[in-house]
């Protein structure tokens, strides 16, 4: 597992409180399902490292992130690479990746990525603590549109809120920013 050695002269990121991090790094969104983390994934921390296996989501909004410079696409495996990072991108559009734009889901089991992929470790610069407000229609719980609140926290929580009686809000998951170290 890659481990992120401080020294002068690195850089600092400026959304939370300062993360030295390395010039050799790539800045990827990860986003992480609330369950993922209650089920068996250990919560991420800012300035901590963390590890998810990786599935690249294209999406026009947000999180809206071009991969990685560099970034490699096998069309047979479906794995994208980018310097320290592995994800399963199924790509059906066989969009290039220096023109592919979205964000990384991160899981500890698998979902649609093949059973051989590499875990992806980096260290957590920033995390969003993501909710919506949900509505009952037709006899079912359901998100309602435009509601949805990123609030920055220090760490993630073990357990997410929902408070469908009071408030209608429930925690959904986590928005990471995550710096990747570069293998040299």
């Amino acid at each position: 597992m890659p481990r992120f050695v401080e020294y002068p002269g690195q850089k600092m990121h400026r959304f939370t409180e300062p993360t030295p991090i390395p010039s050799t790094v790539s800045i990827i969104a990860v986003f992480v399902e609330g369950w993922e983390i209650e089920c068996c994934g250990t919560p991420p921390v800012v300035g901590q490292d963390t590890t998810w296996m990786l599935t690249f989501v294209e999406a026009d909004a947000e999180p809206d992130m071009a991969l990685p410079a560099g970034a490699r696409w096998d069309r047979d495996s479906r794995i994208v690479t980018a310097g320290g990072v592995q994800a399963y991108w199924l790509n059906p559009d066989n969009t290039p990746p220096a023109n592919a734009r979205g964000y990384f889901s991160g899981t500890r089991h698998g979902g649609i990525a093949p059973a051989d992929i590499r875990a992806t470790t980096g260290r957590v610069l920033g995390l969003q603590l993501e909710s919506w407000q949900y509505r009952l229609i037709d006899q079912m719980w359901q998100p309602v549109p435009s509601t949805r609140i990123l609030r920055r926290v220090p760490r993630s929580p073990k357990w997410f809120a929902r408070d469908l009686d009071t408030t209608g809000r429930v925690e959904s998951g986590v928005l990471m920013e995550v710096a990747v170290l570069t293998p040299q």
